[in-house]
């Protein structure tokens, strides 16, 4: 019952997430958007995964894949950051 309530509330944030992306119009928001709750909650959701199905020889890749996710996916945000200020971008979307 935890595992669902955790992988649950990660698909939550993700969700919330996606609205964020779709709602703001400029780069820097969707960054933030992005950047926080999916990542937060595609960790949840490994993690309820994790729980689910007790330890197993599985979990070591679902452990692995949540690893992979934390390290990663701040650098790609920051890239996509500094990208944008150094091609002087003002922030709003041009559509």
């Amino acid at each position: 019952m935890t595992s669902l309530i955790i992988s649950a509330f990660g698909t939550s944030l993700v969700v919330i997430g996606t609205v964020g992306i779709l709602r703001f119009n400029d780069v820097y928001g969707r960054l933030q958007a992005s950047g926080v709750s999916d990542n937060v909650g595609v960790v949840l959701v490994l993690i309820g995964l994790m729980i689910h199905g007790g330890w197993t020889s599985s979990d070591w890749t679902l452990l692995f894949l949540t690893l992979l996710l934390v390290v990663t996916n701040p650098i790609a945000t920051h890239s996509i950051a500094k990208s944008a200020f150094v091609q002087r971008h003002s922030g709003e979307d041009e559509s």
